[in-house]
């Protein structure tokens, strides 16, 4: 026990002694408090004290918590191959709560380092780099991830803080949707990271067994090496159901030594981290159509109605260029666009005043 944590024990002791009744229940309280502030978190009595916390009233955090629908508006985004995803988006009030809930709690907890996705200071570049300069490549993908991680499950996260029932449940609740992890929650990335913890190591554990690298970027794994036996697919398709989860069996594929290899939208066939050459054409295609024919007419032509479309593209332009900072053409490509985007912006501000 350091300093701060005797000091802060030392005055909920002395707040359960004023405040609460009974020689029985303070004991009990007060041990429950310094099992918490132990485990470096944050402590929570109750109801009223986590409202507090919040900063919402009870009223409305016992609507989020007896049924959150209510609290989440909906809408589709595209996949990176095929299909639409369902993102659930918290309203302000709910996202307000589940970022308090990250920021004090969640954040603090210890991840599998082959965990690469939705961890702070660590990105998709660094889950690619990890498999460069191998000869062969095994990926495969979690089907449904979120939806697959019930509300018991985000409740035992909280027990094993140290957490009572009521408390976990209280905390799931705001964190869950019809009791599954929601799509667009900003709780869910960070909880199934550490719910996936343990298939973490279970299947780092099996990869070095075979003389191979893992990583897992969300519910994408990734495993590489000179040398995969077929074989392995079905350890891990045990281990894998073993953990609560199921393998989508049609998006996992055993690349080759002469074949392309691409990891979460990064090329590694080269030996060197690069955009693939597929989508280095199509975005140099949308470049040259905007600047020669007019935002207005190219996404026109592709059907698109996306608001911030030029935002996206220099989003994605400034990513290109992390991978590959010497490349000279996403830096004159960056400019233009800024260029372009910034006559726009003065366009519609002419057009306002009209």
């Amino acid at each position: 026990m350091n300093d701060t944590q005797h000091i802060e024990i030392g005055n909920w002791k002395s707040y359960i002694t004023e405040n609460i009744r009974g020689k029985i229940t303070q004991r009990a309280i007060s041990a429950y408090v310094e099992n918490l502030v132990l485990r470096d978190t944050v402590v929570i009595i109750d109801f009223k004290h986590l409202a507090q916390l919040l900063g919402i009233d009870k009223h409305v955090l016992a609507s989020i918590v007896n049924g959150s629908k209510a609290f989440y508006y909906n809408f589709e985004i595209p996949k990176r191959n095929d299909g639409k995803r369902e993102i659930s988006a918290p309203y302000p009030v709910l996202l307000s709560a589940q970022r308090w809930i990250y920021e004090h709690i969640l954040i603090k907890q210890p991840l599998h380092e082959s965990s690469k996705g939705f961890v702070k200071a660590t990105s998709i570049v660094d889950n690619a780099r990890r498999h460069l300069n191998q000869k062969y490549l095994l990926k495969m993908d979690i089907k449904d991830f979120f939806p697959s991680i019930q509300i018991n499950r985000v409740m035992s996260v909280f027990r094993v803080l140290g957490y009572t029932k009521k408390i976990s449940y209280y905390l799931a609740s705001i964190c869950c949707l019809d009791g599954v992890l929601p799509q667009g929650a900003a709780t869910s990335p960070c909880l199934s990271n550490i719910i996936a913890k343990r298939l973490d190591y279970r299947l780092n554990g099996l990869a070095k067994k075979f003389d191979l690298i893992y990583t897992r970027y969300a519910d994408d794994f990734t495993f590489s090496g000179n040398r995969i036996s077929l074989g392995i697919i079905g350890y891990i398709n045990s281990i894998v159901s073993d953990e609560g989860f199921k393998i989508n069996e049609n998006k996992t594929k055993l690349i080759g030594e002469k074949s392309q290899k691409i990891v979460t939208g990064i090329s590694i066939s080269s030996g060197k981290l690069t955009i693939p050459k597929k989508t280095k054409r199509e975005v140099r295609k949308n470049i040259h159509y905007i600047l020669k024919n007019g935002l207005f007419e190219h996404q026109k032509n592709i059907n698109s109605n996306d608001p911030i479309y030029v935002e996206r593209l220099l989003g994605f332009l400034f990513f290109w260029l992390s991978v590959e900072p010497e490349n000279d053409f996403i830096k004159n490509s960056i400019e233009k666009l800024k260029i372009y985007s910034k006559m726009l912006d003065d366009e519609n501000t002419l057009h306002l005043y009209k």
